[in-house]
């Protein structure tokens, strides 16, 4: 079971985004959060890999990852913080554009962790059930007055949490539980596939080295079956030459 901080589900909220500490990277505890969160996740697959001939499931609860969520708003409130007022111009402002500088790169950073993990799962053989308690996701609380005017900046990230949770599943075979409060039904299918499942393997017929990612479909010729399993695997990464003495 993983969760937000690797060890107790525990939600950061817009606000505390929005207000929190900032870095050129983004939210420095959201930030935080997330490297634990995928850090966690990294070793355990690892030690997942090391168990041979059966299929492992992982059970990852959150709310999402998002490296850049609420841009505007946190640029909004830099602004507030530096005595200015005034919100009309705020990304053209050069003292603010530089402390965000480096979220650009926040969607790439995101990509990369989650191949990552995805990668590291289909080599152990492992399938994510991601789970996001926030259930059917409506709006931000009406308490929470740092939106109010970024209703939009909202929806993206909302969107973005839960597309990061479908990855994790997707590319590793297993189910995103996303935006619905009926948790039970869920459960009971991740038992259902968790219970009676196939263990197939193959040797590869191509040579190529430098090809680490290759791609997988499963058919069959059974009429009415539906094959659900993960569509690729990456092999594994060469190790560092050790440091000559």
């Amino acid at each position: 079971l993983i969760t937000p901080s690797g060890l107790a589900y525990d939600e950061m909220k817009p606000a505390d985004i929005v207000t929190g500490q900032q870095s050129s990277q983004g939210p420095t505890e959201l930030r935080y959060r997330a490297h634990v969160a995928f850090s966690t996740a990294y070793d355990l697959m690892k030690n997942l890999e090391k168990l041979h001939n059966r299929r492992k499931a992982v059970i990852w609860v959150s709310s999402g990852y998002d490296f850049n969520p609420f841009e505007r708003a946190r640029m909004e409130e830099m602004s507030r913080s530096f005595g200015n007022e005034a919100e009309s111009d705020v990304s053209n402002d050069p003292s603010i554009r530089q402390q965000f500088q480096g979220t650009q790169f926040a969607m790439a950073d995101l990509a990369r962790e989650l191949a990552d993990v995805t990668k590291a799962a289909n080599r152990a053989n492992a399938t994510l059930y991601t789970i996001d308690p926030r259930g059917l996701v409506a709006g931000p609380d009406i308490d929470d007055k740092v939106l109010e005017n970024h209703m939009e900046e909202w929806n993206q990230y909302v969107r973005r949490t839960q597309d990061s949770l479908r990855t994790l599943a997707e590319e590793t075979g297993g189910i995103a539980v996303v935006n619905q409060n009926d948790f039970d039904k869920a459960l009971k299918r991740i038992d259902a596939e968790t219970s009676d499942y196939y263990v197939l393997g193959y040797y590869s017929s191509n040579p190529d080295p430098l090809k680490k990612t290759r791609r997988i479909e499963v058919k069959t010729k059974r009429d009415g079956v539906t094959v659900w399993s993960r569509t690729s695997y990456s092999l594994r990464p060469t190790p560092a030459a050790a440091p000559a003495r």
